[in-house]
């Protein structure tokens, strides 16, 4: 992205064809150097808006908080289970489990972060992360 002036604005977006590819980018490429740099990877919550939204770092640009699919849950996994292992990375606004018409867990469910920056470090810990032996699928909620 460039000002006017032809100056980088320290941003860019990157479109992937799927969302596991994305998780992956943000969970591989977060936090690491670019030519000298530390860069920040997160999913894009402007909507397509380049450019705007940016001015607070990274946080909770563009919406409150930031949701995330975690899928191959253990079929006794609960949204305390969810809420209480995803707490390592950050603020957890609310975390489901996503049930059946009889109640069942269907295996998979969701965590609200209340940063963008949170969801992304809760990618990055708990991605394939064993939990009650099961890897975990982390990656954003193409629904939020």
């Amino acid at each position: 992205m460039m000002e006017p002036d032809g100056r980088s604005k320290g941003c860019g977006i990157v479109q992937f064809a799927s969302a596991r590819e994305a998780a992956h980018a943000i969970a591989t490429l977060n936090d690491t150097e670019l030519n000298g740099r530390q860069i920040f990877v997160r999913e894009d919550r402007e909507g397509g808006r380049a450019g705007e939204g940016y001015s607070n770092g990274g946080g909770q640009a563009g919406g409150p908080g930031c949701k995330l699919y975690v899928g191959n849950l253990s079929w006794e996994a609960t949204w305390m289970d969810l809420k209480d292992l995803f707490r390592e990375a950050g603020n957890v606004l609310r975390a489901d489990v996503v049930a059946d018409k009889e109640g069942r867990s269907r295996g998979f469910g969701t965590v609200l972060f209340a940063t963008t920056r949170e969801a992304a470090r809760a990618i990055q810990l708990f991605n394939d992360h064993e939990h009650q032996g099961r890897p975990l699928d982390v990656r954003p909620d193409a629904f939020a």
